[in-house]
This record gives structure tokens, C-alpha cells and sequence, in this order.
């Protein structure tokens, strides 16, 4: 693996020090990729509902700002599409105060989905897609990303934030089509139902699992599908618009049925480097999981998008062990990880229930 690989870990109790701190410590490298093009395009992480513990924060967003431009950028693009029309990017610009936070400073703001030339196709994984084109085109792709759960990707961090770039109507990876038509003032009320669900489904998943293995059901086989194709888009998309800077934002997360549903979480930790596969790799691993057993970051590996390995990531600042936090997961985590084991669900093992021996057997 590549030594040179560096990923910056900050814990603190500010946000905006923490952001500074990770980009300072990462500074030679951001410098090397802001300097090729003077201009940087940002992909924030719009929550669907508009929730502002759950998006991209505004002094995280401030934070990165100022070292973009201290690294040489003179212009500075902030872009974003919904899968939700309301609240609108343009609206939660304004609501989570991008826009007042960063006036004054060389920094654009741009609604995809209010421009309707604002896109250029590509092919993603078999299927068409239309990408920003003002993100595509920019040499400097910056993602702001969240840690959080996903009932997909097992994680939704910097490389599933890149669906902000997409057209709504074009690729979206949700993981529950009827959690997609709650209201968003149901959505408390929801999360608290849907988080007792997740234990049920968890503690199901655990049981029919004893003994290393498990049959999936017709509906779970479906969802497995899903997930796999999700992961082959994702990785196409990746390889397309790979953010050449990322930063991950633990201070205000999500933990269980993420990305829609879930509940907070706080690590207190920042991540940033300028590979997105290995800032999403480090990300995990502080969040409890083993960024290898994540399908979509073994796949971005594999296609040379990034490095996945832990040791082949040298870690600047706090070691990651010693801020690892074991996140509540998702309830169909113990399911995805099949999609990362790359295990044909006909060829596991049925559910490791005892079979009780018939009277005459033990005669």
C-alpha cells in the first residue's frame, strides 16, 4: 500500500477548530489540489427533511472555506440537488445560514434542481444518469460528508453524499420506499417507532445467524439485489466525480436507520484527506466498523479509486483507535454485509435452529 496516503483524525469540542485543525494538518496535500485550478466546487450534505443535525454544518462548511482560499482558491462553488422538492437547496442554503456564515468571502451558491441546463450525462453503472456539470467540471471536488448510518451502504458517508450532485428524478439509493413518503413532521414520531423496529429486526437477524450463516428470505434476496446494484452505481459514480478533498463531520451524525430515519449521534471527531476512499475508510473504523466489510469502499478499492486498507493509511493527529465509537447500526446491517462478503444468499447456510431428533432416531 501507499504510505503517502495521509488522513488527518481531530477530536475536539468546537467544530469549526476541529474542521481547521483536520484541513491544517492535511494542508500540503489540499494545497497540491487546489493550486492545479485556482477554483473548488463543494458538494454539501443536504438532510432530506431540511434537519439541521443531520446536514453538513454551517461552520464546518465555513471552516473549509477558509482553507480553500487559503490554499489558493479564488472562487468557490457550493452545489446541491434534493431528492425531496421541499425544503429546496436553495431554501436550506438559507435555513442552515451557508449564506450569511460565508458573505463576503468568494463563494457561490447553486440550486441544481432550480437550473435545468445544469447537468451532463453519464452512464452509471448500466444506466443513464444526469451529474452536475458544474461539479463534474471542476478540478477541485470537494465533499463535505456526515457520519451516518445507511440502510444501503451499510455507511453514508463522503462517497454516498456524492447523490447531492445527481439529479433527483435520475439516481437516488433509498433503502425504504415508504420511508420516503413520511411527512416530514411525522418524522420524530417515526424515528422513534422505526428505531424500536430496528432492534427487533437486529436482534432476528442475530439469532437466524448463529453458527456463521443464514438463508435469506425472498424479500431479503430482493434487497440484496438492491444493495448490489446501488454499490456497482455508486462505485461508477465515484470513478466519475471523485471528490479530490473530503471531509467527514462526526460532531453531528446519525446512528440507526440512517439516512432518513436514524437518530443522533455525536462523535466529537473530524476526518479529512484529500482520498475520499480512505477518509470514508477511516471514518467507519472510528464509527465500529471494518472498512474491508463495507461493500462499497471494498469496491471503490478495488477499482483504484482509493485505499480502503487501514494499513495502508498513514493517520495524522489523533489515532483512530482512541476515538473509535461503536455506533447503534442499522437493523438490516447483519443482511448488507452480505453484499461486502460478495456471499450468493442461494449458497448460505439456512438458520441454525437445532433440529430436535424424532422419538425413533434415539431409540
Amino acid at each position: 500500500m501507499d504510505d503517502a496516503i495521509r488522513v488527518a483524525v481531530v477530536q475536539g469540542d468546537r467544530r469549526r477548530g476541529a474542521v481547521a485543525q483536520a484541513l491544517a494538518l492535511v494542508a500540503e496535500d489540499v494545497r497540491a489540489v487546489v493550486g492545479r485550478c485556482g477554483t473548488a466546487a463543494v458538494a454539501p450534505t443536504l438532510d432530506e427533511l431540511g434537519r439541521e443535525w443531520a446536514s453538513t454544518h454551517r461552520d464546518a462548511l465555513s471552516a473549509t472555506v477558509d482553507a480553500l482560499a487559503a490554499a489558493g482558491a479564488e472562487t468557490i462553488d457550493v452545489a446541491a440537488s434534493k431528492a425531496d422538492a421541499k425544503p429546496s437547496a436553495r431554501a436550506c442554503f438559507e435555513r442552515l445560514g451557508y449564506v450569511a456564515e460565508t458573505h463576503g468571502r468568494p463563494v457561490a451558491y447553486h440550486d441544481l434542481d432550480a437550473v435545468p441546463d445544469a447537468w451532463i450525462e453519464r452512464e452509471l453503472g448500466g444506466e443513464k444518469a444526469r451529474v452536475s456539470s458544474l461539479f463534474a467540471g471542476c478540478g477541485c471536488r470537494v465533499s463535505l460528508g456526515v457520519a451516518r448510518t445507511h440502510g444501503v451502504f451499510r455507511l453514508g458517508l463522503g462517497l454516498p453524499g456524492l447523490a447531492a450532485v445527481v439529479h433527483r428524478d435520475d439516481l437516488r439509493f433509498e433503502e425504504d420506499a415508504l420511508a420516503r413518503r413520511i411527512p416530514a413532521p411525522l418524522a420524530p414520531a417515526c424515528s422513534v417507532l422505526e428505531t424500536w423496529r430496528g432492534r427487533i429486526v437486529r436482534s432476528w437477524l442475530k439469532v437466524r445467524s448463529i453458527g456463521g450463516g443464514m438463508r435469506p428470505t425472498g424479500a431479503e434476496r430482493r434487497r440484496l439485489d438492491r444493495a448490489r446494484g446501488a454499490v456497482e452505481r455508486l462505485t461508477a459514480l465515484a470513478a466519475a466525480v471523485a471528490p479530490r478533498i473530503s471531509v467527514i463531520d462526526g460532531f453531528g451524525g446519525m446512528q440507526g436507520q440512517g439516512p432518513r430515519l436514524g437518530t443522533p449521534l455525536k462523535l466529537g471527531t473530524v476526518i479529512a484527506g484529500t482520498d475520499p476512499v480512505a477518509v470514508d475508510a477511516v471514518a467507519a473504523a472510528i464509527m465500529g466498523f471494518d472498512p474491508l466489510d463495507v461493500a462499497y469502499l471494498r469496491r471503490a478499492q478495488a477499482a483504484g479509486l482509493g485505499v480502503a486498507d487501514l494499513a495502508g493509511i498513514t493517520i495524522l493527529g489523533e489515532p483512530w483507535s482512541q476515538v473509535r465509537r461503536r455506533c447503534r447500526r442499522h437493523g438490516a446491517d447483519r443482511l448488507l454485509r452480505l453484499v461486502s462478503a460478495g456471499t450468493d444468499p442461494d449458497q448460505a447456510r439456512p438458520p441454525h435452529f437445532p433440529r430436535r431428533r424424532s422419538r425413533r432416531s434415539r431409540v
